[in-house]
């Protein structure tokens, strides 16, 4: 892959990481749940500004790696950031 288009991937993957962390900081509640129990029940919380630092710095630590390197693991991981993201929009509801 060349330059540019590892550039534009980083790129959408940095705004959509900006974005679902603006978005959480709108829409989550102050104390956000990180670990759901085999039961259903809350397994762990955590304040909602360090929650939502975990995955963005996934996501753009990750991201800039890829960009640099064109590593596909390092884009896997900026893209699990990002289903970190979805998955605490959808246990957080």
């Amino acid at each position: 892959m060349n330059d540019k288009t590892r550039l534009l991937i980083t790129g959408v993957i940095l705004l959509l990481a900006v974005a679902l962390f603006v978005l959480g900081m709108i829409i989550l509640p102050d104390t956000i749940i990180m670990q759901v129990q085999a039961d259903g029940s809350v397994g762990n919380t955590m304040p909602k500004l360090i929650g939502l630092l975990i995955p963005l710095a996934l996501c753009a630590v990750f991201g800039v790696f890829y960009y640099k390197g064109g590593n596909g693991k390092n884009l896997f991981v900026a893209l699990v950031g990002l289903v970190a993201f979805g998955l605490m929009f959808f246990f957080n509801r």
